[in-house]
């Protein structure tokens, strides 16, 4: 069965409103959301992302925000693009890809304010499909960052600048 979806979950930098802006990408915020996943920084970098690697320690869940992309089918090549994903060029994912783009179950969030979040009292959602980008694991940056640098692991896994971001842009939208 073929899941069809125009939700997008991200959870890197792409949740920043000035970075939707800059890059002139209509996203429509929906909710925020969590993904079984563990994140990472990249090497000399600020840009996270997010991978099933196991680990022992840690977080298991990502944080991060569910949008719907209107013009799905043209827009998604330039997010596939930003994430060096080649998904919507070749119709697969790439094994030299960095990131793969995949349809992944994905549960909204609801909290009050960020301190609530922080204490993890969030109420949950009905998960849902949505389109998300995790490391490719065989990409020798990822498999270098995953295997043998564990300072670079994000353990509370939320990329807290551009959420924060966000999250201003949208309390100002609820009230």
């Amino acid at each position: 069965m073929t899941i069809r979806t125009n939700l997008l979950f991200l959870s890197n930098e792409l949740l920043s409103p000035s970075r939707h802006r800059e890059l002139n990408i209509p996203f429509e915020f929906i909710s925020y959301a969590i993904l079984e996943a563990k994140m990472y920084k990249y090497f000399r970098s600020e840009r996270t992302f997010n991978t099933r690697v196991t680990r022992d320690w840690g977080n298991s869940m990502v944080y991060g925000a569910l949008f719907l992309l209107r013009d799905f089918d043209f827009y998604i090549r330039l997010i596939d693009a930003y994430h060096t994903c080649s998904l919507t060029t070749l119709r697969r994912n790439h094994i030299k890809d960095m990131q793969h783009r995949v349809k992944e179950r994905v549960t909204p969030i609801y909290f009050n304010s960020i301190a609530i979040l922080a204490q993890l009292k969030y109420s949950e959602g009905e998960t849902v499909h949505a389109h998300a980008y995790v490391a490719n694991p065989n990409h020798p940056t990822i498999y270098q960052r995953t295997t043998t640098h564990d300072s670079y692991r994000i353990i509370d896994g939320i990329d807290k600048s551009p959420f924060l971001q966000l999250y201003k842009q949208t309390k100002g939208m609820s009230e």
